[in-house]
C-alpha cells in the first residue's frame, strides 16, 4: 500500500508531490472562500454609550473628531421631533459595491450623498465613512460631494412650485431591506406624511399618504435603481441632480434633445460647471458636472470634480422643472394592478410605483474613472441609459 501511495505522489510519474497538493488545496480553497465573499455590503450604526459594549457588532469609532460607542442596527423608526440625524453614525443607512457608496440622511431631507472609490474594493466596514490618515495613505476613498440643502443624486422631494423636502411626517423609519453576496438593498419609509399640498388648517381636507423609496445596488456596478411606492397616486413627487458647487446658481441648462452632436465646450459653463437634459427615445437624462470642495475642510481635502446623472424611463418621466439649484423631473406614479405592489403599503389601498436610476462619478478621486470631462460624462451616460428601462 505505502508503494502505491508513494508513486500516486510522485512527481516523476505524472503525479503530484505532497507539496504540490498542499498548494494546489491551498489555491482552491481561496476561490471558493473569494466565491463567497460579499461584493456588496450596507452599513447602520446607532450612537451608543459605553453601556451599548455589550450588544452584538459593538465597536468604538473615531470620526469627525468624536469618539463613538456603537452598534449596527437594520432598522430604526423615531417620530419627527427626533433629532436622529446626530443619532445615527454617518447620519443615516449607507450601501456600498466595489465602486461606489451612497448614503441617505435620516432627517426631512432624506438626501442622497455619494462616496467614492479610489480602487474597488468594500470599505465602510473600515473607514465608517469617515476613512482616517492611515486610510486615506492606503488609497482608500472618500465622501467626494457637498449636498447641502439640494436633491444630491436621486433623492426623493416634492415639487409644488419649488422644492420641498420631506418635512411633516407621523413617523420615519430607514432600513436595510435585504443583503446578499451581489446585491443590497436600502429603504426610507414616511409614514402619514402630509402633502405640503394640503390645507393644513382643515384637517379634512390634509392630504396624507404613506411613502417608501427602496434603492438597490448590484455589485460591479456605481449605480443604484430607486423604486418609489406611495399610498396613493399623487402629484408633485420629483427627483434629479444638483449642481456643484450646491449653491451655484443654475443658469445655464444645456437641452440637449434637439442636438446629438456634443462637444466638451458645448457641455462646459463657465467655471468647468454644467447641468444638462435630454429627452432620449426611452426615458430623460438629468446630468451635472463640476468642481467644489466636499467639506468644510478645505485644508486637509482638496477640490473634487463630480458628475451626477439620473434617468428616468418614459414611463415615469413628467414635466421638467428647475431652481436655482437644481435639475428636475417630476414623477409619473403608476396604479398597480390588482394590489401586487412589494412596497409595505398595500393594506391602504392599490398603491402607486414608480422607479428611476442614478449615477456617480468622482472624476478626480478615482484611479480609473469613466469620465474626465463634461464631454466624456455626457457619452458615458447615454450609454449607460441604453440598458435601462
Amino acid at each position: 500500500m505505502s508503494r502505491l501511495i508513494s508513486k500516486s505522489i510522485s512527481p516523476f510519474k505524472g503525479g503530484l508531490s505532497a507539496k504540490a497538493v498542499c498548494i494546489l488545496s491551498a489555491a482552491f480553497a481561496a476561490v471558493l472562500l473569494a466565491g463567497c465573499t460579499p461584493r456588496v455590503a450596507t452599513s447602520f450604526w446607532r450612537i451608543g454609550t459605553p453601556a451599548d459594549s455589550l450588544k452584538p457588532g459593538y465597536t468604538v469609532i473615531h470620526a469627525e473628531g468624536k469618539t463613538r460607542h456603537c452598534y449596527p442596527v437594520t432598522e430604526w423608526t423615531d417620530g419627527p421631533e427626533t433629532d436622529t440625524y446626530h443619532q445615527l453614525h454617518h447620519h443615516g443607512v449607507a450601501v456600498e459595491s466595489e465602486l461606489m457608496a451612497y448614503r441617505i440622511y435620516f432627517d426631512k431631507k432624506q438626501t442622497i450623498d455619494p462616496y467614492c472609490k479610489r480602487k474597488p474594493q468594500l470599505e465602510l466596514g473600515e473607514s465608517y465613512w469617515y476613512p482616517h490618515d492611515s486610510l486615506l495613505a492606503a488609497h482608500y476613498g472618500d465622501d467626494i460631494l457637498r449636498v447641502s440643502g439640494t436633491v444630491g443624486v436621486g433623492s426623493v422631494k416634492y415639487w409644488n412650485g419649488k422644492l420641498h423636502h420631506i418635512e411633516e411626517v407621523g413617523e420615519r423609519q430607514q432600513l436595510i431591506v435585504r443583503k446578499g453576496r451581489n446585491k443590497a438593498t436600502i429603504a426610507v419609509r414616511d409614514i402619514d406624511w402630509t402633502v405640503p399640498d394640503g390645507k393644513q388648517d382643515r384637517p379634512e381636507t390634509r392630504h396624507v399618504v404613506n411613502l417608501d423609496v427602496r434603492y438597490t445596488m448590484r455589485a460591479g456596478h456605481r449605480d443604484m435603481r430607486c423604486d418609489v411606492f406611495c399610498s396613493d397616486t399623487i402629484q408633485g413627487l420629483c427627483t434629479g441632480v444638483q449642481t456643484i458647487p450646491a449653491k451655484r446658481s443654475l443658469t445655464d441648462i444645456v437641452d440637449l434633445t434637439a442636438k446629438r452632436s456634443y462637444s466638451d465646450n458645448g457641455l462646459t459653463a463657465e467655471g468647468g460647471q454644467c447641468s444638462f437634459v435630454e429627452h432620449l427615445e426611452n426615458g430623460v437624462l438629468l446630468a451635472s458636472w463640476g468642481t467644489d470642495w466636499p467639506v468644510n475642510d478645505t485644508v486637509k481635502y482638496a477640490k473634487e470634480t463630480v458628475g451626477l446623472g439620473v434617468f428616468i424611463p418614459n414611463a415615469y418621466a413628467g414635466e421638467l422643472v428647475h431652481d436655482k439649484h437644481n435639475n428636475l423631473c417630476l414623477l409619473q406614479m403608476k396604479e398597480i394592478k390588482g394590489n401586487k405592489s412589494k412596497g409595505l403599503y398595500g393594506e391602504y389601498g392599490i398603491p402607486a410605483t414608480c422607479h428611476f436610476y442614478l449615477t456617480t462619478v468622482g472624476a478626480t478621486k478615482e484611479d480609473h474613472p469613466v469620465a474626465t470631462t463634461a464631454g466624456e460624462w455626457y457619452a458615458y451616460l447615454r450609454k449607460w441609459t441604453k440598458g435601462l428601462k
